[in-house]
């Protein structure tokens, strides 16, 4: 499935979905309401005996200040249900009974797992920031859609949270930190291919 279309299909599911009922349904002591606010206890950064979250209504939305964060129906089932991205995608499309998409040959053509790796990661030469940030995305992306095993994915964010520690205080360098982010990119498609 390509990137866009995966894309269209979750902008659909959170608008569709009802944030307010799947939080009712958990537990929550939310009233399914778009029209209204309201406070609730979040348990998802452990127990909670305060409000610590809102429910925002109109933008289908929540706000936890204890997790600090913003999450919409996918990123609930997500933490809640213990499912990957695209899975919760799914769900909440079943749940909410929606048709699948019209499929458009060009836009949703499938995409090889060496096309999404280069374009996640391609850096102009030299670009340590630019390089930095697509490779950090694409390990969010991998770590989200549960490609790897867990103890491979803990493996590269170390060794990317090294790179970074070492450009920022050990004085790398941009040269040797681009040098560093294309080596972990080449394993990172290395374990990849070995895997699919």
């Amino acid at each position: 499935m390509s990137r866009e279309r995966l894309r269209a299909r979750a902008e659909r599911v959170k608008e569709e979905a009802d944030l307010g009922e799947m939080l009712s349904e958990w537990g929550y002591s939310v009233v399914p309401d778009r029209q209204r606010e309201q406070q609730f206890s979040c348990d998802l950064h452990g127990p909670d005996n305060k409000p610590s979250a809102r429910y925002y209504g109109l933008s289908n939305s929540t706000y936890c200040w204890v997790c600090q964060k913003t999450r919409d129906a996918i990123a609930w089932v997500v933490e809640k249900e213990l499912m990957g991205f695209r899975e919760a995608v799914e769900h909440l499309e079943a749940r909410c009974g929606l048709a699948p998409l019209p499929w458009d040959d060009e836009r949703d053509a499938p995409v090889t797992p060496e096309q999404e790796f280069a374009a996640a990661t391609a850096v102009p030469e030299g670009t340590y920031e630019e390089g930095c940030g697509r490779l950090r995305k694409f390990l969010d992306t991998l770590t989200a859609e549960r490609d790897l095993d867990q103890q491979t994915l803990l493996a590269f964010w170390e060794v990317f949270d090294r790179i970074e520690y070492g450009v920022a205080r050990q004085n790398w360098g941009e040269t040797k930190g681009t040098q560093a982010v294309a080596a972990l990119r080449s394993r990172v498609m290395e374990t990849l291919q070995e895997a699919g």
